[in-house]
């Protein structure tokens, strides 16, 4: 469905390799933690159980519907671990948009892209959500090292990266696959070089881009990044 409204607005997604599951697939059976940040349905954690069903999934999804949607969805997988939280790079309680569509709802307030997106991201309501930063929900855990963070939060990349400085420092984590975008789809949203940046300034480097996303299939608008420490 979200395929179809993205053509309709002027986006085109262009696939011409192996997706990122494939690309881990082979490597995933040895990864004991993983976390899903903006879990929303769970189809990545879905795809990540296919890989390896052994592994422990922490997710987060600030969301109440989508939460309850979460708890009753793995309430039977002692393994996926459910958290209501929206998560950032400081602790605390923040105003979250809920949006036409679910899956672009934010903290960051919707920018004006054009009529079709914006009216998948207009705001309709909105709700007070807990926020953590990763840091210090993994020094709450006793969680040292993590195979894998997906982060898909609408805007808000940058800041989830942020929270997680210490581990990224000490390259604690393996794998980032992180949604950036390269044009404003939210107000204020760091873009990819300033996402690129920030992880080079960790020492981590680019692996590949997936999910390419063009804007009237000439202007690149956003992907989601693999990084991985350097060697």
């Amino acid at each position: 469905m979200i395929s179809k409204l993205l053509k309709k607005a002027g986006f085109y997604k262009l696939v011409k390799k192996p997706g990122f599951i494939d690309r881990i697939k082979t490597e995933s059976s040895q990864f004991k933690t993983v976390f899903d940040v903006g879990a929303y349905h769970g189809k990545f954690i879905d795809e990540m159980l296919l890989c390896n069903p052994r592994l422990t999934v922490h997710s987060f999804e600030p969301y109440n519907i989508s939460f309850q949607f979460l708890v009753n969805k793995f309430k039977k997988q002692q393994n996926v671990l459910v958290n209501n939280y929206a998560v950032s790079d400081k602790a605390g309680q923040a105003n979250f948009n809920i949006n036409a569509f679910a899956e672009t709802n934010s903290l960051l307030e919707s920018a004006s892209v054009n009529e079709t997106i914006n009216s998948l991201t207009k705001k309709e309501s909105d709700q007070t959500v807990q926020v953590i930063s990763l840091g210090d929900y993994c020094l709450q855990n006793s969680i040292a090292e993590i195979d894998l963070i997906k982060i898909d939060t609408q805007g808000n990349s940058f800041n989830v990266l942020t929270g997680l400085a210490a581990l990224l420092k000490e390259k604690k984590i393996k794998y980032l696959y992180v949604e950036a975008e390269f044009i404003e789809i939210y107000k204020n949203e760091k873009l990819f070089s300033e996402i690129e940046s920030l992880m080079r300034s960790f020492d981590y480097g680019i692996v590949d881009l997936y999910n390419l996303n063009y804007l009237n299939n000439d202007r690149l608008a956003w992907c989601d990044v693999l990084f991985t420490p350097n060697k």
